[in-house]
């Protein structure tokens, strides 16, 4: 099953328990998402990505240009292991993770949440590929797809358990827009796919059949 039937499948499931004065709040918040300036701002083809330091699962200080080792990167930026989006998009790009590599490409994922959340997140979707984390959101912001939450977002993410201050270890209440990047060893950006509608991701396959044209 393609990755956008499963989600599809998660977001009616979602939709249908959820009282409608939630689900209003949540498609109020990607609408004025829509209609703020970060797609235009965010980073784009031919755009070069700076090499911003990352920490990966062992609280090591890592840098992007250590895990180019092929011709090219892909970057999964996703939102935290509490998002079942962001789970089945990470599993689905681990089902073509030796497609990938044969196609000289390596894949890493990175989100705020903490490397202690980030290992557990990469334990549960069984990820071979390296999970790092973008503390404070410094290349999220460079990349210009970050975003602050409103307050009734804010309200409905702590009802439903969601605390961003203990995953990010930080109060600023941020996320990105779920992102796909294919960058070269220039970090040089050849690919990209963000939507400000979180339910909607870019298709593995598509990303991989785009690779194989470059490759």
């Amino acid at each position: 099953m393609l990755l956008k039937n499963k989600l599809q499948q998660i977001t009616e499931a979602g939709f249908q328990k959820m009282p409608q004065p939630i689900a209003q709040i949540i498609t109020d918040g990607i609408t004025e998402l829509k209609n703020s300036d970060l797609k235009t701002k965010a980073l784009k083809v031919g755009d070069t990505i700076p090499d911003i330091s990352l920490i990966d699962s062992n609280n090591k200080t890592v840098a992007l240009t250590d895990f180019i080792t092929e011709e090219f990167l892909v970057l999964n930026f996703y939102r935290g292991g509490w998002c079942p989006y962001c789970n089945l998009e990470l599993r689905a790009y681990e089902q073509l993770t030796a497609k990938f590599k044969r196609n000289k490409t390596n894949i890493v994922a990175i989100s705020g949440e903490l490397p202690n959340f980030a290992q557990q997140t990469a334990q549960k979707n069984i990820l071979s590929f390296p999970i790092l984390t973008d503390q404070d959101g410094t290349l999220m912001q460079a990349l210009g797809i970050k975003f602050t939450l409103g307050e009734k977002l804010r309200k409905e993410y702590k009802n439903f358990g969601l605390d961003l201050d203990r995953f990010h270890g930080n109060t600023n209440q941020e996320l990105m827009v779920p992102a796909v990047y294919i960058i070269d060893k220039n970090l040089k950006i050849i690919f990209v796919h963000l939507e400000e509608d979180y339910m909607t991701r870019a298709e593995p396959q598509e990303v991989l059949d785009c690779l194989t044209v470059l490759s």
